[in-house]
């Protein structure tokens, strides 16, 4: 894993977790019909990543590194009629946590076989 994979793996990180605290603010407002439904435009996170995944360049390197936009995503307040159903939004908050712990498990045993090639004993 190289140092882009790790800030792709942050910014990802960052992602989850945005999603994370967007869906607890939809589930809260679920019952108000009057309330904005919060919706994340990650348009620009997924291009970044994919960028990164094609080969990245000096361009997006730089941007995955930057710590003044850990997610690049956009959170827009809507006034929609039909909302999801609070089954969905749970489904949603569960995935984003998935998600979450699944980065951070993969990234746990990347820094601990850095761990183990520097104290130079084997991994098996």
């Amino acid at each position: 894993m190289s140092d882009l994979t790790v800030d792709a793996v942050r910014m990802a990180l960052n992602l989850n977790q945005l999603k994370a605290e967007v869906t607890g603010w939809n589930i809260v407002n679920a019952s108000a019909t009057d309330a904005p439904m919060f919706v994340i435009d990650q348009s620009a996170t997924d291009a970044l990543l994919g960028a990164a995944a094609n080969g990245p360049s000096h361009a997006t390197r730089d941007a995955l590194a930057s710590p003044s936009s850990p997610t690049m995503a956009v959170v827009h307040e809507q006034y929609i009629a039909e909302r999801p159903s609070l089954d969905q939004l749970v489904a949603d908050s569960v995935s984003a946590g998935m998600n979450y712990q699944a980065l951070t498990e993969s990234l746990s045993r990347h820094f601990g076989l850095m761990r183990l090639a520097i104290s130079g004993r084997s991994g098996t």
